[in-house]
């Protein structure tokens, strides 16, 4: 098959992949053109806004993003469309940890007081021992995020769209239908969703307000799951800190109120990217999963269902 690759690689990943993928035809190039699209059966990669690729003749495209919410609608009901999901659990998680533990060990105030030569010991802070904590999404980030929490010795409730009975490294399940039940006993929640419908302003003044008065939130899914506004609302009153690596609306205008704001810490949607070593191998091999998969007409992995935008389970 004819496969235009987006080119993001260094010279020894590029050989990986061009090894795993020998039996096909490709086409290495740093941005995407019309003429490679109308080229191409598959695409690794993410095609830009101006780009047609409302083609029957595209067979798969595998993006190169975990998030596919922008795709669903450009594409033609025969091509497969497959997202990253997986590939950047390892660096958001640990992004994770370093707004987690910022926030609840007073880092920001401390390298505020480095800029004064303050040396100042506020005696106060969170401890991550023992804590609840909340995982709103359970996928690869969340599952992540768990194992790397379980060293703290909290306890983690995951929260999903389906009750499931177990999962590893979660110490319970709940589903969304729940999550007003649990939010009051949380001393931190971390949000890991995509973007759908019903994760789109999913936490609202009504949500926050049901968290402790000291709580910390962490956002690293997508920015439209708060509600802007009512956070800031309710910040001069409410939460004990709020991380976050995605806002809404992106970037965040230089005289948004977040920004100065104390116990918000904000990172550039930096966490994941395809600048860590540990995702450009997952999307590696994911690309010579999927078109080997795709080559002999089995169901691909991460195949986004486009009417819920979520994938598709394949066992």
């Amino acid at each position: 098959m004819k496969i235009v690759i987006q080119d993001r690689l260094n010279g020894s990943e590029r050989e990986l992949l061009a090894k795993g993928l020998s039996k096909h035809h490709l086409k290495f190039v740093r941005k995407l053109s019309q003429e490679d699209i109308d080229d191409a059966q598959i695409i690794l990669g993410n095609p830009t806004p101006d780009l047609d690729i409302k083609k029957k003749h595209l067979k798969l495209i595998q993006l190169r993003s975990a998030g596919s919410d922008t795709f669903v609608n450009r594409i033609h009901p025969d091509t497969v469309l497959c997202n990253a999901s997986g590939c950047y659990g390892i660096p958001l998680s640990e992004h994770v940890l370093a707004l987690l533990l910022a926030l609840s060990k007073n880092i920001p105030t401390y390298v505020h007081q480095m800029d004064q030569g303050l040396w100042k010991n506020l005696h106060q802070g969170k401890e991550i021992y023992h804590s609840q904590i909340a995982i709103v999404g359970c996928g690869d980030l969340g599952t992540q995020t768990a194992k790397r929490l379980q060293a703290f010795d909290c306890h983690i409730t995951g929260i999903k769209r389906r009750k499931t009975a177990a999962l590893k490294y979660f110490d319970e399940i709940k589903t969304i239908d729940q999550l007003d039940d649990v939010l009051g006993d949380m001393d931190a929640v971390i949000l890991c969703l995509p973007q759908t419908e019903e994760t789109s302003s999913l936490f609202n003044k009504e949500k926050l307000l049901k968290m402790k008065k000291d709580a910390i939130l962490i956002n690293v899914g997508r920015g439209s799951a708060i509600v802007h506004d009512d956070l800031v609302e309710i910040l001069p009153y409410h939460l004990g800190g709020v991380g976050l690596d995605v806002t809404d609306p992106e970037p965040l205008p230089a005289d948004d109120p977040l920004w100065r704001n104390d116990k918000v810490m904000i990172t550039p949607h930096s966490a994941g990217g395809f600048i860590w070593k540990s995702t450009r191998e997952r999307f590696i091999q994911l690309c010579i999963e999927n078109v080997e998969r795709i080559s002999e007409n089995r169901p691909c992995l991460n195949q986004v269902d486009l009417d819920t935008g979520y994938r598709i389970d394949v066992n």
